[in-house]
């Protein structure tokens, strides 16, 4: 990993991700007090990064790993972050601390701490911001310990080998066993203690998962355990840790599935027991209404003779009367002064009167109110449909648990560190991503038969177009465009722009008098033949495996599936997320890696 560059940073639980690119794409992964490994089982990004994570990218963002280190013997590992040869640039150190609890801690290149994961003081040290980043004091290293200062008389052996010399029980205990000593020996021959120690140290490497942990040897304390081999440690340490906590997650997932499954089946239900109850109730109202019709005359002298009643007797009186007639009794239920409503029975149905209404007036209210119900019922059916689609759309959501696959890293090639594509013709065409790789694409791949093509204003990538001697003029426009899309024309947004070829002999490093050049720029010897008005706008496919981005003609000849795109309003990442779904790949990253610099849109597929 050493000389990749840091793209993004992402705390995801308990860990640290630092996605790297540059010879591929490639995950480290810092687990404090736990793990320090690459992974091949990608986590999904957190929506909104941590505080500390962003701090991270922050200072880390487009540096390179300039080397890893271990501290002394100690469980601390140092990453420093740089770039090659800039010795005056501002350096950064990581330091991932594996013992306790662990700690993650950023730091300038004087060690002063920026911030850290956890934040503590102790009494022989402090890891605070602006105070100088010290490791606890030093123990001994099995390397260099005398066997003969470990033994005190006094205190077991196992325990003086595990902690004055900071390796752990388990290897005290196999130290122990293959010294052929008690491990609760108090006085132990020190010769046979050194024997123990050197027989450890020997081990040849035989990384495996036993009882849970990682561990790089096969050791006598695992006699008789199940082991899981691995090649190498960090295949072992990714087994345990990436895929096992990804599965977990996707179990998770699982969980989350189905409760929102539950939880909108319920939803489901209970919108459904309201359709049927406002069904219910229009269907009463309406035949409340009908009734009243029905019962025209009866009704509207009913209404007429309790109105005048009550007008000149009151309520009680009328309801003593009413009491008293069998007959009146039998077709008048309830009488309600407050609400000034009387309830009848009309063919078995209890129908509410407002004695203060024409039996119209009544009528008409029953018939609003089936119409409320009806128009409820539309609302609460349109829910529903709602519902069931988000039940159906959350059934289709993929969460798989038993085939968490490992994502495997396909073998690059050479030219896939720059921008690239292949013309209509077969040529490949090459262009810098940057100042850097501006100044490399031209001394180390410039050769006698191809063609130099760039973009007629600076900020402009050195493109190559291979074997371009025998080029025809399409393929020479195809190079131009290349160039002028790559530009920082795409993010000025212009609508065309004027690009030129040159022979191999004509770049040169040789400023004219009086001029200095930068890295990645080169001058022009003699004439320029130009290729004028050309088009920003690319194509993007999938060309033997690999996001080709490049000329429409060039992408069309060499991908079945095509998608053009010029500059444009949105961001890189949302047009590439969209890109992504279009050509149904699964490395984001890539997409995002092939596409110009600068916003962008979708015109077709």
């Amino acid at each position: 990993m050493v000389g990749m560059k840091v793209d993004k940073v992402y705390k995801i639980g308990d860990e640290v991700r630092i996605k790297l690119y540059g010879r591929g794409r490639r995950d480290l992964v810092l687990k404090p007090g736990i793990a320090l490994y690459a992974t091949s089982y990608p986590k999904p990004a957190p929506q909104h990064p941590a505080g500390f994570a962003m701090q991270l990218r922050k200072h880390l963002g487009g540096l390179r790993i300039l080397g890893i280190e271990q501290v002394g013997f100690d469980r601390i590992a140092k990453i420093e972050f740089g770039l090659f040869g800039e010795e005056n640039l501002t350096k950064y150190y990581v330091i991932l601390e594996l013992f306790g609890d662990g700690n993650l801690i950023l730091t300038d290149e004087k060690l002063t701490i920026i911030g850290a994961l956890s934040q503590k003081v102790w009494s022989t040290r402090s890891v605070t911001t602006r105070e100088r980043y010290a490791p606890p004091p030093a123990m001994s290293s099995p390397y260099e310990v005398d066997p003969e200062e470990l033994i005190d008389g006094e205190t077991e052996i196992v325990r003086r080998l595990a902690n004055t010399m900071n390796i752990g029980g388990i290897y005290a205990e196999e130290i122990c066993l293959r010294a052929g000593i008690d491990k609760r020996d108090h006085s132990p021959d020190p010769d046979k203690v050194r024997e123990g120690i050197r027989a450890l140290l020997a081990l040849p490497p035989s990384p495996a998962i036993v009882n849970g942990d990682v561990v790089p040897f096969d050791l006598l304390v695992h006699e008789g355990k199940e082991r899981q081999p691995f090649s190498t440690l960090n295949e072992a340490a990714d087994e345990l840790y990436g895929k096992h906590e990804l599965e977990q997650i996707a179990k998770k997932e699982v969980s989350k599935k189905e409760k929102q499954l539950n939880k909108l089946e319920r939803i489901l239900a209970t919108q459904q027991r309201t359709v049927e109850d406002y069904e219910k109730k229009s269907e009463q109202a309406q035949q409340k209404g009908n009734l009243l019709f029905a019962h025209y005359q009866f009704v509207d002298e009913l209404i007429k003779r309790f109105y005048t009643a009550i007008k000149e007797k009151g309520w009680d009186a009328t309801q003593s009367r009413v009491n008293a007639d069998k007959r009146l009794s039998s077709i008048v239920k309830r009488m309600n002064e407050h609400e000034g409503t009387i309830n009848v029975e009309l063919d078995g149905e209890e129908v509410e009167l407002d004695i203060t209404c024409s039996l119209n007036e009544n009528a008409q209210r029953y018939y609003e109110r089936a119409k409320k119900f009806k128009h409820k019922m539309k609302g609460a059916r349109s829910a529903i449909e709602r519902t069931q689609q988000s039940i159906e759309r959350t059934r289709k959501e993929d969460v798989v648990v038993e085939s968490v696959e490992k994502k495997q890293r396909r073998k690059r090639e050479w030219y896939e560190r720059y921008r690239w594509f292949v013309s209509s013709e077969g040529h490949l065409v090459i262009g810098g991503r940057d100042a850097r790789s501006n100044e490399s694409i031209v001394k180390r791949h410039l050769e006698e038969g191809d063609i130099h093509v760039h973009a007629d204003m600076t900020g402009a990538p050195q493109v190559i177009l291979k074997e371009g001697a025998n080029a025809s003029e399409d393929v020479l426009h195809e190079a131009g465009i290349f160039a002028v899309s790559f530009s920082k024309a795409w993010k000025m947004q212009v609508g065309g722009l004027d690009a030129y070829w040159v022979h191999p002999e004509q770049v040169t490093k040789d400023a004219p008098s009086g001029e200095f050049l930068t890295t990645g720029a080169f001058a022009i010897k003699g004439k320029k033949n130009y290729l004028k008005k050309l088009p920003l706008e690319v194509a993007i496919g999938i060309y033997k495996d690999k996001v080709m981005c490049g000329p429409i003609t060039a992408v069309e000849k060499n991908c079945e599936t095509i998608v053009r795109v010029v500059p444009g309003p949105r961001s890189k990442e949302d047009v590439a997320k969209r890109l992504q779904k279009m050509l149904d790949w699964d490395d984001l990253d890539e997409v995002v890696q092939a596409l110009p610099p600068g916003t962008c849109a979708i015109v077709e597929k």
